[in-house]
């Protein structure tokens, strides 16, 4: 009997990992939660449901409740749309105008590669709906995202020059495939992908109505405090989004990238293959899917987001690991789950920070204006360290070498920024945000203002745009430039400098002609330089 502590002991000891207490806050049936999954080796090692798919119903989650993965699904469009052309019935270089007459003619062309990559420079629809004053109940279908599309007069950039995630280019993938297939995206999909993989609970769901058996119902963190409401997807488009899946479907797709099929194998690889902008620079993304490091490692991964659902589905090639994380719930980072459960596993140290003299780091202190994107960003030394505030975003940078630097291990924005000498100082020369943006930086240091402007008066008026439906009223009332967007007051602008005025994510560049203001361009995101005419 004396070998039995031993024994339990070392069976203890051989136990793997569990991410049980990561999930304790939603491991309830008063609770929406997750589905979570561990890959290794080829061998499932996890598959398993915290909280419930249904509050009103009761129904559990279980590995065969159906999530809505938002822009998860953009792996699944990015492998249709390169199987169909390693049949020849597409060529990635095309212009996407040999697809959509409708679509302006822009001054260089946009090919379906770029769509791929995320370098078309087409402006996000999301970002124009939202400028457009759409509340977050208001559904949106594809036939409006064609008329914003169409009236778009010009690109964030131009194609290939810059990376920058954008809804639209794989809503637009989805299109072109139509008459190219002779079938609706999501019936080609099922054909090339879904039906031959095994991926019986997976499809694209493009009508909300529909009964859809095994769906995890979409929440979001009501009052009072630990109670939810219903919140589910009111996007009834494919491509960009679109996808419903399971756990199990989930767990057998990352097997795929593991070891791919021989028919799929080349779609794979370019999948898994860093994107090149016309600078010859690599992009974090593939075709589908973003590819970072994680402590060191090289990561696959894709996380999703809309309304009541998260999801993330990373891949770690080296260790053969997979992990996925799909939520009934918007209070879940998916992502940082799916990282923080790879860690359980791996037990990686993080990466050394490279120590930086104080005098060296005061050089890249400053108020900086991307010229591209209107974002602020501001540098400054407390301590010993270097501090950033960027678009309300504030965190530490460390430096991995001596000019580039990254924000510090759990950084509510996954930043970086790369430093090059101008005179006695330095400034940012390149930067990427999350997976959302991947660019040489083009700052200009400035002196920030934030007293209000000498004649106030100048800036009120109601504007309008060509491109959006949206109005704008501006009006000084208690010392502050309210902006209104469709009778609504979204806020006041802070004044920057000169004509630059901000409004949280939102920047905003005054125009004057003969001294007067006659019009403005607004800058949010994914959406740069959209023009607004001042009424008489």
């Amino acid at each position: 009997m004396l070998f039995l502590p031993a024994l339990a002991i070392a069976l203890l000891a051989a136990a793997p990992p569990s991410p049980d207490a990561l999930f304790e806050k939603w491991n309830s049936t008063r609770s929406p939660g997750c589905a979570v999954g561990i890959l290794q080796d080829g061998k499932v090692l996890l598959e398993k449901g915290y909280g419930m798919a249904s509050l009103e119903y009761q129904v559990p989650i279980t590995p065969r409740s159906r999530f809505y993965l938002g822009s998860t699904s953009k792996e699944f469009t990015a492998l249709t749309v390169l199987q169909l052309a390693q049949q020849g019935r597409l060529s990635l270089d095309a212009s996407i105008r040999r697809h959509f007459r409708s679509l302006p003619a822009y001054t260089e062309p946009v090919t379906v590669r770029h769509l791929l990559e995320h370098s078309s420079g087409i402006r996000d629809y999301i970002g124009l709906w939202t400028i457009n004053g759409a509340g977050d109940d208001t559904p949106l279908n594809e036939t409006q995202v064609f008329r914003l599309l169409e009236r778009q007069s010009s690109l964030n950039f131009p194609p290939g020059s810059e990376f920058l995630y954008s809804n639209s280019g794989y809503f637009l993938l989805a299109h072109l495939t139509r008459p190219l297939a002779q079938r609706q995206f999501p019936d080609l999909a099922r054909e090339l992908i879904f039906a031959p993989l095994g991926l019986a609970d997976t499809l694209y769901y493009t009508d909300r109505f529909a009964i859809l058996p095994n769906r995890a119902q979409g929440h979001s963190p009501a009052l009072p405090l630990g109670t939810y409401r219903l919140n589910n997807a009111t996007l009834d488009l494919a491509g960009d989004g679109g996808v419903f899946s399971s756990l199990q479907d989930v767990l057998t797709w990352l097997k795929l990238l593991d070891s791919p099929p021989p028919a799929y194998a080349a779609a794979i690889r370019a999948m898994l293959t860093p994107a090149k902008l016309n600078s010859g620079e690599q992009a974090e993304y593939g075709r589908g899917l973003m590819l970072r490091q994680f402590k060191g490692l090289d990561i696959v991964q894709h996380p999703g987001g809309l309304r009541g659902y998260r999801s993330d589905i990373l891949w770690i090639p080296s260790k053969r690991l997979g992990v996925a994380c799909l939520c009934n719930t918007s209070d879940v980072d998916a992502g940082r789950m799916t990282r923080q459960i790879a860690n359980l596993y791996l037990n990686l140290p993080d990466p050394p920070a490279v120590k930086i003299p104080a005098a060296q780091l005061q050089r890249k202190t400053g108020h900086f204006r991307d010229q591209d994107s209107g974002d602020i960003l501001h540098l400054q030394l407390q301590g010993d360290q270097l501090t950033a505030n960027y678009t309300g975003f504030q965190f530490i940078l460390h430096a991995f070498t001596p000019t580039r630097f990254r924000s510090a291990p759990g950084s509510p924005l996954d930043f970086e920024l790369q430093f090059k000498a101008d005179g006695d100082r330095d400034v940012p020369s390149f930067q990427r945000v999350e997976a959302e943006s991947h660019k040489p930086a083009r700052y200009q240091r400035i002196q920030l203002d934030p007293a209000p402007p000498a004649s106030p008066k100048d800036y009120e008026g109601t504007f309008t745009s060509s491109e959006v439906d949206a109005q704008i009223r501006l009006r000084f009332d208690e010392g502050q430039l309210r902006f209104e967007q469709n009778g609504i007051v979204m806020g006041a602008l802070a004044h920057i400098a000169g004509e630059y005025f901000a409004l949280a994510n939102l920047n905003v560049e005054f125009l004057r002609e003969a001294g007067k203001v006659t019009g403005m361009k607004l800058n949010t995101g994914r959406v740069r330089g959209l023009r607004f005419q001042r009424l008489p």
